[in-house]
């Protein structure tokens, strides 16, 4: 084949497998073509297998892209179609997007252990401070939360310890997108929150291994787990949808 028909056959596989056209797809490949077919590969892998549906392939992608550490905005719009395409609802697309945005609380979470940890190194506080029992307002928001969420994390007691009514707001955000209207099943969920933790864009090591769990135990299988892991690591070609065609602009400035 001649260079043309390569490309035009590489752009072909690209969009079959669920990506859109663009410049910035054009200047990748005209500038490393070997760089773009080996994306193809690994991109096709997960389509391949299909641990998961196509509909929640989708709505990974668009988990990670529309995390708040990331926000790939092509990203965020590709997926949210593509996913509406392979049957998505409405409800379950926003409801995505909740459960994304649920991770902002890890500022809290990494933060308070080491708040904790810095308070008994100066003296501010004691370890049996830390391990004095809830007064009846705590405990009942730790069963609150363990009633709606299922689960229960050691950080969460130092939230509930220092800032109790903090953590009663928490606790209707996290919930809001089960109560209005909890489109996706149970596992479906947790795997939404393993997609965020697992992005390379956060890497949330403790939220990422509840989540895991959670998910096993609510029926996902090893080889799902994975699939959300090989199309979370997909979003490192972003960084030559970004960067190639900057390098494109500044080659024709100079000539």
């Amino acid at each position: 084949m001649s260079a043309t028909t390569e490309q035009q056959a590489l752009k072909a596989q690209l969009v079959e497998l669920g990506e859109e056209w663009t410049p910035a797809w054009e200047a990748v490949l005209e500038a490393c073509p070997d760089y773009f077919a080996a994306y193809l590969k690994m991109r096709s892998v997960p389509l391949k297998n299909r641990h998961l549906s196509r509909k929640m392939q989708e709505l990974m992608l668009l988990a990670c892209d529309a995390s708040c550490t990331h926000l790939f905005e092509p990203g965020i719009r590709l997926h949210t179609e593509n996913a509406l395409k392979a049957g998505a609802t409405k409800g379950e697309v926003l409801e995505v997007l909740m459960r994304a945005s649920v991770l902002g609380i890890h500022a809290v979470s990494v933060g308070l252990p080491i708040l904790f940890e810095v308070l008994v190194e100066e003296g501010k506080m004691t370890q049996e401070d830390l391990e004095a029992p809830n007064d009846e307002y705590r405990e009942q928001l730790k069963a609150d939360f363990t009633a709606k969420r299922g689960f229960w994390a050691p950080h969460y007691q130092k939230l509930i310890t220092i800032a109790p009514d903090f953590f009663d707001a928490y606790i209707t955000y996290s919930a809001a997108p089960t109560e209005s209207g909890g489109h996706l099943s149970p596992c479906d969920r947790e795997l939404v929150y393993t997609a965020i933790d697992c992005s390379t864009t956060h890497l949330y090591g403790y939220g990422l291994k509840t989540h895991v769990r959670n998910a096993i135990r609510l029926g996902a299988t090893p080889e799902m787990i994975v699939e959300v892991y090989e199309l979370a690591a997909l979003m490192g070609a972003q960084t030559l949808l970004l960067g190639v065609p900057v390098l494109k602009e500044a080659l024709a400035k100079l000539g």
